[in-house]
């Protein structure tokens, strides 16, 4: 008797690129077990497009016009408990990867990879697997030896000098408002640095934030 066929893997993509996903279309369309059953440009439609669809996988960049996409990730994340994002990007970057993992990817893998690695990767995050791009295999075996053992200054490196000046005055007890006036910013824009420092540091509160730059002792130029 015959195996019973697969259950087909429903991917959702999310790049800003039309050309990045067309491409992605056409290096799949091989692959009977693998169907992209929507995409999005932005991360407002991705977001919602997660809701309406609910794929089995989501293929996320990390670079969106409305949105990190670690942000996209924490938000769907919440919206849809437990679906796997595989983010897929052209970043390189240690920072990007632990970023991504600490926002609760399944996945970082960069475009260069052929439709082989893709689909490899796409079967691997459905099925529960862990997938890293193989060449910053490195990266990752260093990530593993200092998990754990990060202290606060160094998770503070991971934020801009303006962003460090944001925890700063936060640390004072200053609102969004006072934190705006003395750098200049509005407070929709102070807000959205706010979203980006605790999408780096994983934190959700503002009192987190304050404590780790009370503990590293740095000063808002540090």
């Amino acid at each position: 008797m015959s195996a019973p066929p697969a259950k087909t893997i429903r991917v959702l993509l999310i790049d800003d690129s039309p050309i990045i996903r067309l491409g992605l279309r056409s290096a799949l369309e091989d692959c009977p077990d693998l169907a992209i059953v929507g995409e999005a440009g932005t991360a407002a439609a991705g977001l919602e497009a997660v809701i309406r669809l609910k794929p089995d996988v989501v293929m996320l960049d990390l670079h969106l016009p409305d949105k990190s996409g670690l942000l996209v990730c924490r938000e769907l994340l919440k919206a849809r408990p437990g679906t796997p994002v595989l983010i897929l990007t052209s970043s390189s970057s240690e920072r990007h990867m632990h970023d991504a993992i600490a926002a609760g990817a399944k996945g970082y893998l960069l475009k260069e990879n052929d439709g082989a690695s893709l689909a490899a990767a796409l079967r691997a995050v459905a099925r529960g697997d862990s997938v890293l791009d193989p060449s910053m295999a490195a990266q990752v075996l260093n990530l593993v030896k200092h998990r754990g053992q990060t202290t606060s200054a160094e998770k503070l490196r991971l934020l801009s000098p303006q962003e460090r000046r944001v925890v700063a005055l936060l640390t004072s007890g200053l609102t969004n408002k006072e934190i705006g006036d003395q750098l200049g910013l509005t407070e929709k824009t102070v807000k959205n640095y706010l979203a980006t420092i605790f999408s780096k540091l994983n934190i959700t509160r503002r009192t987190q934030a304050a404590a780790l730059f009370a503990e590293s002792g740095q000063t808002p130029e540090g």
